[in-house]
């Protein structure tokens, strides 16, 4: 029995852990987790060589993280909203999730392909007096 039970709950770990349980998987092509109109709040990203990209993350403003994923061949450029540009090498997150946005752009330098990871933070919750 115990057996059994085990079988079942492996596709489902390996789908949370690898994101399709959350939502973020789908999408079409090279995007997941933001393509076809689908705001998800997470995914990832493949880039070609010199591809740029513009993901909807959010339908209101929030912090976004953008990492390079460390197997990337090399640098790319990541901005949230109407903000700064972040350069991140492979294995580099953006440093400051102070810029708000409900989009991130997304640009690969290198003349390889490259990988990366989004995700929106958050709100706070409003307290009593209706701040947060």
């Amino acid at each position: 029995m115990m057996k059994h039970s085990l079988f079942l709950l492996l596709p489902l770990l390996a789908a949370t852990l690898y994101g399709c349980g959350g939502g973020s998987a789908g999408g079409g092509g090279s995007l997941q987790g933001g393509n076809s109109g689908t705001i998800t709040g997470s995914g990832t990203f493949v880039l070609a060589a010199g591809e740029t990209r513009t993901i909807r993350v959010s339908t209101t403003y929030r912090a976004i993280r953008i990492c390079n994923d460390v197997g990337s061949a090399g640098t790319i450029e990541g901005a949230v909203g109407d903000n700064p540009a972040a350069l991140m090498a492979p294995g580099v997150c953006n440093a400051n999730m102070g810029y708000y946005g409900d989009r991130i752009t997304v640009q690969n330098l290198s003349s390889g392909s490259a990988t990366g990871l989004f995700q929106s933070a958050g709100t706070r919750p409003m307290g009593k007096s209706g701040r947060s």
